[in-house]
């Protein structure tokens, strides 16, 4: 019989780590590799199915006009819907309209073809907030008592962090994570944790 060794963490801890979305465990970054699709953000592995646990909303929808067989997209606070990929996704509201009677953009949605022209949708809630930073698709600011990280698509930056990205962490507290991922112009998606 095996020796086995529990660490006390809690189940959200573990299915953060288990997704790849906790990385403190180690004493160096985690490294950002290629940018992960929608399910994999997530946690859910690819052609799982689009179980109501894991989303804000899920439904079924028909959309006749709707090409392929899978798309991904964001919807903006304004409810202007961005389309994650190259191909032409074709005219997306009736996803969104069907999706909007149980969350408010803005939301990050993956709809998939079931059935002819039926398509399971899901979304999950995004926080976003205006940010002023040219040139950049990410950026990350740490701080720890006295000290501070600042990182600009995943490198170390001497760039000034911007007031708006420092305002999000120091709302959680003074030890706090912010991560910011450009969506369009100005307006990022945010994720802040207190640390």
């Amino acid at each position: 019989m095996g020796l086995f060794s529990k660490r006390n963490e809690s189940y959200n801890e573990r299915m953060l780590r288990e997704a790849g979305l906790l990385d403190y465990q180690q004493d160096k970054p985690p490294d950002p590799g290629p940018p992960p699709s929608l399910l994999a953000r997530l946690g859910v592995p690819d052609g799982s199915s689009l179980s109501p646990r894991e989303w804000d909303a899920t439904t079924t929808v028909k959309a006749p006009e709707l090409p392929g067989s899978r798309v991904e997209f964001t919807s903006l606070p304004g409810g202007d819907l961005l389309v994650d990929g190259e191909d032409e996704a074709g005219d997306l509201s009736p996803l969104a309209d069907a999706l909007e009677q149980d969350v408010q953009p803005p939301y990050k949605a993956l709809a998939v073809r079931q059935d002819g022209d039926l398509w399971a949708v899901a979304a999950k809630k995004i926080a976003t907030a205006p940010i002023d930073f040219a040139g950049a698709d990410s950026l990350e600011l740490s701080r720890k008592d006295s000290w501070e990280d600042f990182r600009v698509d995943g490198d170390p930056s001497d760039a000034t962090v911007p007031p708006q990205l420092r305002r999000l962490g120091e709302a959680k507290g003074s030890d706090f994570y912010v991560k910011a991922e450009r969506l369009d112009g100005d307006l990022w998606e945010v994720r802040v944790s207190k640390l």
